[in-house]
C-alpha cells in the first residue's frame, strides 16, 4: 500500500471518530425530546451548538456546550483497548470500564455489580452500536465473520441481547464498508450480512429484528430514490436507533445535514446523530463542519486522531496477514 492510500484510510478513520463525537455532542441537546418540544425549548430548529437543556433532571448534573456523552467515551475506551491489545480483549475492556463512572451512562453501577457476580447484562439500548466504530476501522469489510466475533466480545458483558448485538454488528460493518470506500448500497448490504450473523448471538429479547429493518430500508430507499415519508422511530432501543441512523445514512449525503435532522427528531438523538454522523463523515469527510469539530475538540480534548492512526495500522496489518 502506498503512502497516499494509507493517508486516505487514515483520513476516513479520523473523520469517523470525529463524526461520532460531533454527532453525540450535537444530539445531546435534544435527547429525550419530542420534535415540537425542541422548537419550544430552543426557539426553533437547532442548526448549531447551544448549551444543552436536559428534557428532564439529569442525574449527572450540568452538561456543557459541545460536551460528549457516554457514547463517545465508550468509543474512546474501546479504541484505546484495541490499540493496547491488538484486537478486542474483553478482560482489558472491562477493567477500563469499571475503573471509574462514565458520565451519561446510567448502567455503570449495575455493570460493576454484574461483573463482581460473574454475570452479563442484557441491556437492549443503543449503547452497544454506538461504541463499535473502532471495530469497523480495525476489521476490513471482507472479514465480516471476524468483525462479528470482535463486536460480540466487545459488547456482550453489558448488552448480551439479540437486538443489541445484531445492531452493533450492523453499525461496525457499515464503518468497515465505508472505510473501504464501498458505496451506500454495498455498505447497507454489509450491514445486513453482519446483522444476520450477529442475531445468532445474545439472549433472546423478543424485540423486532434489526436485519428486517435493514431489508425495509433497502426496499424503501432505493439508490437514487426519494426518501420515503415513513421513517423508523428514533427510540432508545437498539432496534429503533440503528435503523434510524442507517435511514439517515441512506438518505443524506452530508454528515452535517444528518446530524441536524437527528437532533431535531429528539428521542435518542445523541446516539442516532453519533452513528449517522460518524458513518456519513467517513463517507464524505468534507461534510463535517470544521467549526463543530473545533468546538468538540476544545471542550473534550479527545485523542481521536492518534487512535484513528493506530487503528488503521492494525487494519493494514490484518490485511497483510490476510
Amino acid at each position: 500500500m502506498t503512502c497516499a492510500e494509507r493517508g486516505t484510510l487514515v483520513r476516513r478513520a479520523k473523520s469517523a471518530l470525529w463524526g461520532v463525537a460531533v454527532g453525540d455532542a450535537f444530539g445531546k441537546m435534544t435527547e429525550g425530546y419530542w420534535p415540537p418540544e425542541v422548537v419550544l425549548r430552543y426557539g426553533g430548529r437547532l442548526r448549531g451548538f447551544r448549551p444543552p437543556v436536559p428534557a428532564s433532571p439529569d442525574r449527572d448534573g450540568v452538561w456543557g456546550l459541545a460536551e460528549v456523552t457516554d457514547d463517545t467515551r465508550f468509543t474512546v475506551l474501546v479504541a484505546e483497548s484495541i490499540v493496547a491489545c491488538g484486537s478486542v480483549n474483553e478482560e482489558d475492556l472491562t477493567r477500563r470500564i469499571v475503573a471509574h463512572p462514565i458520565k451519561g451512562w446510567p448502567g455503570w453501577e449495575e455493570f460493576c455489580q454484574a461483573i463482581r457476580n460473574g454475570q452479563r447484562l442484557h441491556r437492549t439500548g443503543s449503547g452497544a452500536p454506538t461504541r463499535v466504530p473502532p471495530i469497523g476501522i480495525l476489521v476490513p469489510s471482507d472479514q465480516i465473520e471476524r468483525l462479528v466475533e470482535e463486536v460480540y466480545r466487545c459488547c456482550r458483558a453489558s448488552h448480551d441481547s439479540r437486538c443489541s448485538i445484531a445492531a452493533a454488528c450492523a453499525i461496525a460493518a457499515g464503518y468497515s464498508a465505508v472505510i473501504d470506500e464501498k458505496d451506500k448500497d454495498a455498505a447497507l448490504q454489509c450491514c445486513l450480512e453482519a446483522a444476520r450473523l450477529g442475531e445468532k448471538h445474545g439472549a433472546e429479547d423478543y424485540l423486532p429484528s434489526v436485519p428486517r429493518w435493514i431489508e425495509w430500508l433497502q426496499r424503501m430507499c432505493p439508490k437514487g430514490g426519494v426518501a420515503p415519508k415513513e421513517r423508523p422511530n428514533p427510540g432508545f432501543s437498539a432496534w429503533e436507533g440503528v435503523p434510524s441512523a442507517l435511514y439517515l445514512f441512506r438518505t443524506h449525503d452530508s454528515a452535517a445535514s444528518a446530524i441536524i435532522e437527528a437532533t431535531n427528531w429528539g428521542g435518542d438523538a445523541d446516539s442516532i446523530a453519533s452513528m449517522a454522523g460518524g458513518l456519513l463523515a467517513t463517507r464524505y469527510p468534507n461534510s463535517l463542519p470544521s467549526e463543530w469539530k473545533t468546538a468538540v475538540e476544545e471542550r473534550n480534548h479527545l485523542p481521536l486522531d492518534r487512535l484513528a492512526d493506530a487503528l488503521v495500522d492494525l487494519r493494514l496489518k490484518a490485511m497483510t496477514n490476510g
